[in-house]
């Protein structure tokens, strides 16, 4: 069996190392900062040779900005402080060209305790610079978008809210004068368009309202079941209407909460619509609501078409919809989940939603503080 060389000396492969690590710069100084040693992964990365660098002050290596602020007396200050200093900066090479380094200086003891010099180590990182100020830009864009589209949506919102009270406006007068079967059933059309149109621009200017932290709750301590019941009411005729069965099952006692209760029962009506909306005809649908521990818990449980995997942690974000849900829904444009999303969070709360797949239903839990009274 043949025998390993024997692994050269640790100080062998130091001076490997130093000779052949090209990425990383390491270079000593005295205990004044002047540098005394420079290896090549220094030369390679500030360019420098360790002819032009050997017995010049480290601080040639800052750019002048920094020299300015103090900062390479600083970074000497801390090494002998705290045994080492960590720094990211920009640093000039020796052509000019400009480089992000992350590096490291550390202050080296004798055996008496006394600092004998110091090391440093820089890495070129200006690549991870690169993609992090590309990442600001990015969202930098993107906050700028969201503003834009929040101006669209309050501005789309309040010119489509003209429009709406006089034709509201004239339906009613048309119910007076139709006779005809024909025409009854028009009008019942038109209204119902009209009704539709008068919710999505509610919702649009919700959504513009909220994003704009422009919602003011008004918060009182009420029994949660209150409004529970008094969605259940609105929507168990509607449920029916669309063939599907209805269950409301709330817990016997009271469930003190903390909300606007008008606002909650705009969240809980989101969610039973949507749920009626994307439940075909047979279908069932359960609204319930418990506790467990410190929240009240409502939830909405459907059999109706599900969500997939891929939109579900998107299916609260404005505008989502998937194409299969598109084709069940009686108009929207896929603000309502956003704005129970939001509504809840405004409250301290939670919503979340979860389906095993595509017609396989869904359940969306909504998660509130229980209220107690500070006790005197």
């Amino acid at each position: 069996m043949p025998t390993r060389p024997p692994a050269p000396p640790a100080e062998e492969l130091v001076r490997l190392l130093l000779a052949q690590c090209e990425e990383y710069a390491l270079f000593f100084t005295n205990p004044e900062g002047v540098i005394t040693d420079w290896y090549p992964g220094a030369e390679h990365v500030f360019g420098f040779t360790a002819e032009e660098m050997v017995g010049q002050s480290a601080r040639r290596l800052f750019n002048p900005a920094d020299l300015e602020r103090g900062a390479d007396q600083h970074e000497f200050t801390l090494a002998r402080a705290a045994k080492r200093s960590e720094d990211d900066r920009w640093h000039l090479r020796k052509d000019g060209a400009r480089f992000w380094g992350s590096g490291a200086l550390f202050a080296l003891y004798g055996p008496a305790g006394e600092i004998t010099g110091y090391a440093k180590i820089v890495r070129n990182r200006t690549d991870l610079k690169t993609q992090t100020e590309s990442l600001d830009n990015r969202v930098q864009a993107l906050d700028t978008t969201l503003e834009r589209t929040r101006v669209f949506l309050a501005t789309l919102a309040h010119e489509m809210r003209n429009p709406l009270a006089p034709l509201s406006n004239a339906a009613q007068l048309l119910r007076a004068d139709v006779a005809s079967e024909t025409g009854k059933e028009a009008l019942r059309i038109i209204e119902r368009q009209i009704a539709l149109l008068s919710r999505l621009v509610e919702d649009l200017m919700d959504t513009a309202r909220i994003s704009a932290g422009k919602v003011q709750l008004e918060l009182t301590v009420v029994d949660l079941r209150e409004v529970f019941d008094a969605a259940a009411e609105i929507a168990a005729p509607l449920a029916e209407a669309r063939g599907l069965e209805f269950k409301a099952l709330p817990i016997a006692g009271a469930v003190p909460v903390c909300v606007d209760a008008q606002r909650m029962h705009q969240v809980f009506h989101n969610l039973l619509d949507n749920a009626i909306k994307y439940t075909p005809r047979g279908g069932r649908i359960v609204f319930n609501m418990t506790t467990e521990g410190g929240d009240a818990i409502v939830r909405v449980e459907d059999t109706g078409i599900g969500m997939s995997p891929e939109i579900q942690p998107r299916i609260f974000d404005v505008f989502t919809q998937e194409d299969s849900a598109r084709q069940h829904a009686r108009g929207g444009v896929g603000l309502g989940l956003a704005l129970v999303h939001d509504l809840v969070a405004l409250h301290g709360g939670t919503v979340q939603a979860r389906s095993e797949g595509h017609g396989k239903g869904s359940v969306f839990t909504v998660r509130l503080p229980i209220y107690h009274a500070e006790q005197p």
